[in-house]
Formats: C-alpha cells, structure tokens, sequence
C-alpha cells in the first residue's frame, strides 16, 4: 500500500518544470498535475549516462502528465501473480486495489490500475509485461515488480517511456544505488522502491554469522537472478569487511536438483 500511495502522491505533485523555471503553460480543461509520463519523444538517459540516484530526484526529466475533465487517472500493477511467487504478487497487487480504494481520487479524478499484469518472477516475464504497458499512452505509472530479475528487464522500458515504477519488494542493490548513492547497473530514472536495499541484509546476516554465531569462513551460493547473486554478494563482502573468509563463492543453475556438484565445490574450499 504504501507503494501505491507513493505513486499517488508523486501524480498530485506537480514537481516537473522548463529547465528554464518558466512555469507550464496551463490547458483550458482541469488538469491533474502529475510526474510521471513523458512525451513520446523523450527517452530517459542512457543507463551509462545516469550517474547517482540523486541526480534524478524531482528534476522533472520524466517529463509530466495532463488529464482531462472526467478522465481516469491510470497506472498498473505489474506483480508476480501466479507460479511460486504468486503467494508475494497477489498480495502487493490487492494491496494497489486496497490503497486505491482508501485513497480515493485525486484532482476530482478516479485512479484505476486496469487489469493486473504478471511479471512472471522472471525477466522475460518482466519485459513483456512492461512492452505492453508503455504501449498505453494514458498510462503513467507502475507499482511493481515483485521480483528483482522483473524488474532489471522491465525498468528499462518503462523509463524510457517516461514513467514512473515503484516496487514494494525489489532488494537488488543493481535496481537503485550502492551505500554511497552511485547508481546501479540495473538503475533508470523513475524507478523507486519501498523495500530495503540488500546491502542492509547481507551486512545484517554477516554481522549475526561473525557475532552471534562466531563463525569465520563461510560459502555463498546463488542461482545468478539479480535478487540472489546482489544479497550473496552484499553477505559475501559484508562477512569479508567483518574479518571473514568465503571460501566459495558460485552459483547453481535455476531449477536444479542435484546439489552434489556445487556441496564438492564448497568442501573443497
């Protein structure tokens, strides 16, 4: 919820301007001053180009959206909503329709999130979701993803198209910034999150390994989707900066059963 009302709060703000501070020139119909879509025209920085997160804070490049007098104002839930994860992206969708209930509407006009998307837990899933909403104009926003690997496909596109995603449940560090706000390398403008980032998590499992559990070496293992191999390797640096030693740090493949191969490798370490 607090995702989605996020969303809400940034369409009623109008913080997008001319660079030269001249203020927008007001249609004759009401407008819904809003933040997030930008014209067709206007593609977000090349992620090379970004720089750090704050660069991108409220500067107005997303351009801004305009509504008319009784048009809804629309953006889309874009969750994992079926297979193994569906039991995270129900929930993080009910809670856009709860908060969109509670909210009520914004300027005089209703919000509605349309039918929901299924970012698949997986970056495939994630690109094709996101291909079809930047295909809807009147669309200025995305609360999702609920997975990290969605959302590095989807986040892209998504601000390219000028939009704005918030996600209540993506942890990968490479989705926003480092502990010094140097962007990551899956980092576009117009992405935010709610949820902690894994470098918190990985220091805060290292710290309780070293300190509660007093070991000193230590094995990291990760199946090289965005989520695991950010928080392995958030932990894997973490327990190192603590005076640690990972003996192993690899990855399995997605949908293996055997752990012989890899259990080898980490004992041979």
């Amino acid at each position: 919820m607090l995702a989605l009302l996020l969303t809400l709060t940034m369409v009623a703000a109008a913080c997008g301007s001319d660079d030269d501070g001249s203020a927008a020139e007001e249609p004759a119909t009401t407008a819904a001053p809003a933040t997030t879509a930008a014209p067709a025209t206007t593609a977000a920085p090349a992620q090379e180009e970004v720089g750090t997160v704050a660069d991108h804070l409220g500067d107005g490049s997303l351009g801004e959206v305009r509504v008319g007098p009784g048009e809804e104002i629309q953006i889309r839930s874009l969750n994992a909503i079926s297979g193994d994860v569906a039991f995270l992206g129900i929930p993080n969708q009910r809670g856009v329709e709860l908060a969109i209930a509670d909210y009520g509407q914004i300027g005089g006009h209703d919000v509605t999130i349309g039918t929901g998307l299924d970012d698949l837990c997986s970056a495939d899933g994630g690109a094709a979701a996101a291909q079809t909403i930047v295909a809807d104009e009147d669309v200025v926003g995305v609360i999702g993803t609920s997975c990290s690997g969605a959302a590095a496909a989807a986040s892209p596109l998504v601000s390219e198209a000028g939009m704005v995603m918030i996600s209540g449940s993506n942890t990968s560090p490479s989705l926003t910034s480092d502990l010094a706000g140097t962007a990551g390398e899956n980092y576009y403008p117009g992405y935010y999150r709610t949820a902690h980032n894994d470098l918190y998590q990985g220091a805060a499992a290292a710290g309780f390994a070293i300190e509660v559990l007093g070991v000193t070496t230590a094995a990291a293992i990760h199946d090289g989707d965005p989520y695991t191999q950010g928080l392995a390797q958030a932990f894997a640096d973490a327990f190192e900066g603590h005076g640690g030693t990972i003996t192993t740090f690899t990855a399995v493949n997605k949908g293996d059963t055997d752990m012989v191969p890899v259990l080898t490798e980490v004992a041979a370490g």
